[in-house]
């Protein structure tokens, strides 16, 4: 066990000092190269693998690492079956609405390394990534403020939280996303409406951009068709599962008296599960994770709103796909997920 107190008020007391430094960042203001590029990729796929895969749950409030233990964890297979389908970049949940960190945080003891798996799946979703040619991206979702809060089921981070505050852990834990794994192709943070009501985006954007500069940083807009920018700075605006609106996508954006260039990213859940479903997708029965009852819709379906958004202005489709608790993805999704690629880049 780690010695988790004392190394939170040391290491956290360093971190804010040192970050009264960071440079202010901001949106690029016309297209760019970088840009021009994130445009060209065209087709990312979301990994949604946690602990809400283990438990059947898509908010899980899991408080024991001992339920996360995939038996065949495969990166490799997943990176091969997105390279067939023409996917070129992947968005791994590192930690999702449980807190549950799929790498061994010095911030919590709730994460991967007190499972009984052990290994750092941050670290081999993202080796796999590169030896595949697919550009490695991490989502962290936010909390801390009344709405989320882990520390009001789980014993281990309330705990945690005598020594220190949500927004110091989120930093830190960014920051260890940040700078431990190379260059990450871009964060794709969520909710940030749960977070630390201290923590602003500004905040947790220049934290990202001062440790790794090249990295895209992305806040989730929540549901709707990209009209709005709640959260600034971004990157980039999506829709989650929405498509850009009829009249088409702007992405030329007036924020504060200054214009910004944001595309836009179309995220389309592909697994459909009725008795949990989110109710969110322009499609029946949208759920994040892969259970054992959920299903792929069918492919011509996903495709309708995925040619939608591209017509009406959108750069890119994310496709939110999901291993299975093993930590593979079944026959059925890999197949479906290659037809939907070719589907992808042979209509462009």
């Amino acid at each position: 066990m780690k010695p988790a107190s004392v190394l939170l008020a040391f290491t956290l007391v360093i971190f804010s000092c040192a970050r009264k430094d960071l440079k202010h960042y901001s949106p690029a203001m016309q297209k760019t190269e970088d840009i021009e590029e994130w445009e060209s990729l065209r087709f990312g796929a979301f990994v949604h693998f946690n602990d809400n895969t283990c438990l059947v749950r898509e908010f899980s409030k899991n408080t024991d690492p001992a339920v996360f233990n995939p038996s065949n964890l495969d990166f490799d297979s997943m990176m091969a079956t997105f390279q067939e389908a023409g996917v070129k970049y992947a968005v791994l949940t590192t930690r999702h609405t449980s807190g549950f960190c799929l790498w061994d945080s010095k911030y919590t003891e709730f994460d991967v390394a007190r499972s009984p798996f052990k290994k750092d799946v941050v670290k081999l979703f993202v080796d796999a990534c590169r030896k595949h040619s697919i550009k490695p991206c991490l989502y962290y979702c936010l909390w801390g403020s009344k709405d989320w809060n882990q520390a009001g089921w789980n014993p281990t981070i309330k705990a945690e939280l005598e020594e220190t505050t949500p927004k110091k852990i989120i930093l830190s834990q960014l920051t260890e996303l940040a700078g431990n794994y190379g260059n990450i192709y871009a964060f794709w943070l969520d909710m940030q409406c749960w977070a630390d009501t201290t923590l602003t985006p500004q905040e947790s954007y220049d934290l990202i951009k001062s440790v790794n500069p090249k990295s895209f940083v992305h806040f989730n807009q929540h549901v709707q068709d990209g009209s709005k920018v709640r959260y600034f700075p971004t990157d980039f605006v999506n829709g989650e599962e929405r498509t850009p609106p009829v009249a088409g996508h702007n992405p030329i954006r007036t924020i504060n008296n200054q214009s910004y260039y944001l595309p836009f990213e179309y995220e389309i859940t592909s697994q459909r599960c009725d008795s949990l479903t989110l109710g969110n997708g322009l499609m029946k029965g949208s759920v994040w994770f892969t259970f054992p009852v959920s299903q792929f819709y069918p492919v011509d379906s996903l495709y309708k709103y995925i040619k939608q958004s591209f017509d009406r202005g959108g750069s890119n489709i994310l496709l939110s796909t999901a291993p299975d608790k093993t930590g593979t993805y079944r026959q059925a999704d890999r197949d479906s997920i290659i037809k939907l690629g070719k589907l992808i880049w042979e209509k462009k």
